[in-house]
């Protein structure tokens, strides 16, 4: 193995000598923690207990991957991205089927813009994993907690822009992105794969945001049909000014099922659609179902080396008279002990109201929790 490593790695540089023009680069992201919870259900029978954890990925999650790009004529470049999740608690990768579970593309790019084939993020992922409409920019997504009778993530915005909704990624996708001046524009479709209908589990995406004096917006819109010609619908809009230093940050993020939604499995391999009738006590998976995200706040780089932030989020699913609320307040500080390297801590409490408490597994519809990590980028 150690020879292997050794022989790819005098590969590598013989390629990068040889062509100039082209550039290949190992990239990743390790991140660990503990991680308690006031409030989490147990396997057995009864209430609710805390818990103190190994935290896999507590802020990020970890990941590493191969890119590169090369001039192949010109002004024209080619391109391509290959990036698998992992777990740091036990070495196992984070997709027991996808090798390259959160990207595997092969794209073209000039001055018009660029336009990628594969398994891609989607562009809802994308202005929110960029800070752009999310204050915590998707951080503290890997982090389930009990409150009530659904876990749901720390930042609602990984549920609702997660693969159990299949809103972060897509198999067999064409993804353009193009920016002019302060204008970036992008299209995606991507492709169901189903024989004798060209339609189910095929969607398409649109994406549009300025950039201008530190004012960023954005917006998307992405529509994912099923065999029957049924569309779940999620937009998103949000955006992000920052002066004297502070980072003010708001968003929305809305998603759709409608009634005899049934998604098409391959839209995602490796995931398991799930759907947000899932987190509505007693709803029908068959039924219209709505989710709403809304957050506000800000980021403050206190010195060079300690960033703030603080998050609020109330996310809500509803379901005809069935009705869910989760509001949760977030606060997260990182201290940077080199250019790429971080230890951060974080706080958080979550209320869940318009629940039937028989039903829960738990006494209380709240939950409290903390987060101590180390984040090392390479």
């Amino acid at each position: 193995m150690k020879k292997t490593l050794v022989a790819i790695a005098a590969l590598a540089s013989l390629v990068s000598v040889a062509q100039a023009q082209s550039s290949m680069v190992l990239y990743g992201v390790l991140d660990a923690g503990v991680r308690n919870d006031s409030n989490v259900a147990k396997a057995s029978t009864g209430a609710a207990q805390s818990l103190t954890q190994f935290n896999n990925g507590a802020l990020n999650t970890s990941r590493f991957g191969i890119r590169g790009t090369q001039d192949v004529a010109d002004g024209i470049k080619a391109n391509f991205k290959l990036e698998s999740g992992l777990r740091p608690g036990n070495g196992a990768s984070s997709n027991a089927t996808n090798l390259f579970d959160r990207t595997a593309s092969v794209g073209l790019q000039n001055s018009l813009g660029s336009l990628d084939l594969g398994r891609v993020t989607t562009f809802a992922y994308d202005t929110t994993a960029s800070y752009t409409i999310d204050p915590l920019g998707l951080e503290m997504t890997n982090n389930n907690q009990l409150a009530g009778v659904k876990a749901i993530n720390i930042n609602p915005l990984g549920t609702a822009i997660g693969s159990g909704f299949f809103t972060s990624r897509r198999d067999n996708s064409m993804k353009y992105m193009g920016t002019f001046g302060p204008v970036s524009a992008g299209f995606a479709y991507s492709f169901g794969n189903v024989s004798g209908n060209s339609t189910a589990g095929s969607s398409a995406q649109v994406m549009a945001k300025y950039s201008a004096n530190g004012l960023n917006l954005a917006a998307t819109t992405d529509s994912l049909t099923d065999a029957t010609s049924l569309k779940q619908t999620l937009t998103t809009f949000g955006g992000n000014y920052t002066i004297s230093g502070v980072k003010l940050t708001a968003g929305t993020v809305q998603l759709k099922t409608p009634a005899g939604y049934t998604a098409v499995a391959g839209v995602l391999s490796g995931s398991t659609y799930a759907g947000p009738s899932t987190f509505l006590v007693g709803a029908a998976a068959t039924a219209e179902t709505k989710m709403s995200v809304n957050d506000i706040g800000l980021t403050y780089q206190v010195t060079s080396d300690v960033n703030l932030a603080v998050a609020y989020y109330t996310a809500k699913f509803e379901q005809n008279a069935l009705s869910n609320t989760f509001n949760t307040y977030a606060a997260r500080v990182r201290y940077a002990v080199g250019k790429t390297t971080d230890i951060y801590g974080e706080v958080d409490n979550t209320k869940a109201t318009g629940m039937d408490v028989s039903k829960s597994a738990a006494a209380s519809l709240s939950n409290s929790g903390y987060t101590i990590g180390l984040q090392h980028r390479f």
